[in-house]
């Protein structure tokens, strides 16, 4: 799990829990330092045990949502 303030151009890990068991949702943490005050998107991917790492976007994504696993991103400001 790797988090990123720069769009992506650079890439830090993150602090990554046991799951409750093989089917749990991995949860998952980071303390991130902002160069300075601004506006930023964090974003999160994953990479699985083949090194397949998530995409940015994906095509053919609906509106309900089904079948998304691209890349979560978060728009922050710091003051």
């Amino acid at each position: 799990m790797e988090y990123s303030i720069d769009f992506g151009a650079t890439w830090k890990s993150c602090n990554i829990e046991k799951p409750a068991n093989r089917l749990a949702w991995q949860h998952f943490s980071a303390s991130i330092q902002f160069p300075k005050e601004g506006y930023y998107e964090v974003w999160a991917r994953a990479t699985d045990t083949n090194g397949k790492t998530q995409p940015m976007l994906l095509p053919g994504w609906n509106p309900k949502g089904y079948l998304n696993n691209a890349c979560h991103r978060i728009a922050i400001k710091v003051k």
